[in-house]
């Protein structure tokens, strides 16, 4: 896995993207606008070496990370153009593990703005007793009993859209009971013990993180 720097990000420039990007999305981002106070806490990006800080406040845009080669192939006389999209998915993955890890009380939770309930592609993740309902919004959490590296990077992975994806790193206690049915109090729970938030940007490359200062 490569190397991610921290480099600080202005509140005011950062929160109007924050705000836009959490503004009548589900509950999880509401109540996060609701009961957060950002200010006591600090915006933040991770990034690969030789990344484009140029381009740091362009968080609706992409090519910020190194990006890959064009690769052309031909078939059949047909022409194709591929080229992968850099991120830093599996990195941030393995930082909330590792957090995850030095506190057992912490758990890692993202939203789904994609997929429903009964959705057929979640059966992995309801064995892993991931998959956390809201009403008819998905919620996946990541806790001590089911936290592994390969389940934080696919719950990520399953919760990524270009427009919207938003996990966080909450010590709240409503993961206890064998229910994963939540309530609006357990949602606002989530949030107000939130330690970390990260917000999907950049086109998908990366993430803007905030922080909560102690």
């Amino acid at each position: 896995m490569k190397k991610l720097y921290r480099h600080e990000l202005d509140f005011d420039r950062t929160m109007k993207f924050v705000k836009d990007n959490l503004t009548e999305i589900n509950a999880l981002s509401i109540e996060l606008l609701n009961l957060i106070d950002f200010k006591s806490g600090a915006f933040f990006t991770l990034l690969t070496l030789g990344s484009d800080l140029e381009r740091l406040y362009e968080f609706k845009n992409g090519i910020i990370l190194p990006q890959f080669p064009v690769i052309v192939s031909e078939v059949d006389g047909k022409k194709s153009i591929i080229q992968k999209v850099p991120t830093v998915k599996e990195e941030l993955s393995d930082l909330i593990f590792h957090k995850l890890n030095s506190n057992p009380n912490l758990s890692c939770v993202f939203d789904e703005v994609t997929h429903y309930p009964d959705d057929r592609s979640l059966k992995a993740l309801y064995e892993k007793k991931c998959v956390y309902l809201y009403e008819k919004e998905v919620i996946y959490v990541i806790k001590e009993d089911n936290k592994n590296h390969e389940t934080i990077l696919n719950c990520m992975r399953k919760s990524f859209s270009f427009w919207h994806s938003v996990g966080l790193l909450t010590d709240a206690d409503c993961f206890k009971t064998d229910s994963n049915i939540l309530s609006l109090n357990d949602i606002q729970a989530i949030c107000k013990n939130a330690k970390m938030i990260l917000i999907s940007a950049y086109d998908g490359e990366a993430y803007v993180l905030w922080e909560k200062i102690s």
